[in-house]
């Protein structure tokens, strides 16, 4: 069982640390899932092939950077995001933040528990004609998945260390596969899109993707051994992410697909892909529903980390078995709007209000409410929604709106703060 929770409410010793190579396989192996696949081929039906590339590039670029910021901050604190937000939202604020925070990691295993099941059901049926209930294959798969959750962070790490390799092979061979075929490429590149969103709108859904992993860097960084290591697994972002959704991008303007299995079917790769999807989703959501646990466990620190981990699998269960992926763009675009001003408030907060300095054993003399946090965090998130539903406009991009507003406001907090 995972040692003392995990440290999910103290600091990681040195004893407990991992190389970078270990974090970096982590984040990436969280990238290569089925929602990821279905936003890519999803961008690249809607705006075409060159300008989904642009696309993940240009934001992968930006979550990347802020990741190294919030890598960093989880090495050098060796705490996990949600005890680090104790800091600038107080010890009663904090539980509202994570709440809100928890809705999308649940979501997430929700989303991709149900595509995962889907994608087997499709895979039976194609291999051997055998048609098996959805709800059976979701709850076993999310029973399994709880089993090596909660074992916690050295599991997941062993885990990802044997999938993550295999994953990163047949990612780069979907890609060979597709560009084999006499002018294929030329197809992809000249592929203009259906026009169904527009590239704004793209970029806001592709953030969604990713938005949280600025946030949730500390949770895997606290683990670091050094500065560097932090760094190498930012990398996993960057560079690993845009990767993926082009692996789901590219076929499907091949194949007319947006569902991966279909698109796997399509290029005679049934049997490696359903292989290979099992370890990408079963790595993804172990990754899910550990980070909900650790978002959960703040709340109460009573709560142990297994019985946190069945009830939350429990609860994204239900919402999956409820088709909870009919949502899935809404939750997406939720995220983008709410959670970029997290990032820049605990980024502010730590360097220019901690001063670089975090101690947990004082975390209970700090306030219930950090009113000057929560007011820049709701105006931030206003700013973002009204720019969304274009009641006026900034950067155009919504998710960079509430960024930048998070940044602007909690600066000027803390200018009030010191005024005081």
């Amino acid at each position: 069982m995972a040692e003392q929770g995990d440290f999910t409410t103290s600091r990681v010793p040195e004893h407990a640390t991992v190389g970078g190579l270990s974090i970096m396989g982590i984040i990436v192996g969280i990238g290569i899932t089925l929602p990821v696949f279905y936003v890519g081929a999803n961008i690249a039906q809607s705006i075409g092939f060159k300008s989904a590339l642009f696309v993940f590039i240009f934001v992968m670029f930006l979550l990347g950077a802020l990741c190294v910021i919030t890598a960093l901050i989880g090495r050098r604190t060796r705490l996990s995001t949600y005890m680090i937000l104790h800091f600038p939202f107080g010890t009663t604020g904090v539980k509202l933040v994570n709440l809100l925070v928890a809705i999308p990691a649940l979501g997430w295993y929700a989303i991709t528990i149900e595509l995962f099941g889907q994608a087997i059901a499709d895979a039976l049926l194609q291999l051997l004609g055998v048609e098996v209930p959805l709800f059976v294959l979701i709850s076993v798969s999310s029973i399994l998945m709880t089993l090596t959750t909660i074992f916690g962070f050295k599991v997941i790490e062993k885990f990802s260390n044997v999938a993550v390799p295999f994953l990163i092979l047949f990612v780069g061979y979907i890609l060979y596969v597709t560009l084999q075929g006499d002018g294929n490429w030329d197809i992809i590149w000249s592929a203009q899109g259906n026009g169904t969103m527009t590239t704004l709108e793209a970029i806001s859904i592709v953030t969604g993707t990713s938005i949280l992993m600025p946030v949730f860097m500390p949770d895997f960084s606290r683990f670091a051994r050094k500065d560097k290591d932090a760094l190498l697994g930012a990398l996993g972002l960057a560079v690993g992410t845009p990767l993926i959704l082009l692996a789901g991008a590219a076929p499907s303007i091949l194949t007319g697909e947006e569902d991966i299995m279909k698109i796997m079917i399509g290029l005679s790769l049934t049997v490696p892909a359903l292989f290979i999807l099992v370890f990408s989703t079963w790595t993804t959501n172990v990754v899910n529903l550990y980070s909900s646990i650790l978002i959960f466990s703040t709340l109460n620190k009573k709560w142990k980390f297994w019985a946190i981990g069945v009830v939350a699998s429990i609860i994204a269960t239900v919402l999956a078995l409820m088709g909870f992926s009919t949502y899935f763009i809404a939750m997406l675009t939720y995220v983008g709007l709410v959670v970029p001003s997290l990032a820049s408030i605990f980024i502010l907060h730590y360097y220019f209000v901690g001063r670089g300095e975090y101690d947990v054993s004082m975390i209970d003399e700090l306030p219930a409410f950090n009113w000057y946090a929560l007011s820049a965090w709701i105006a931030s998130s206003l700013v973002a929604v009204a720019t969304h539903f274009k009641f006026f406009q900034l950067t155009t991009i919504p998710f960079i709106d509430a960024f930048l507003s998070g940044l602007l406001f909690y600066g000027f907090m803390i200018r009030l703060m010191n005024k005081k």
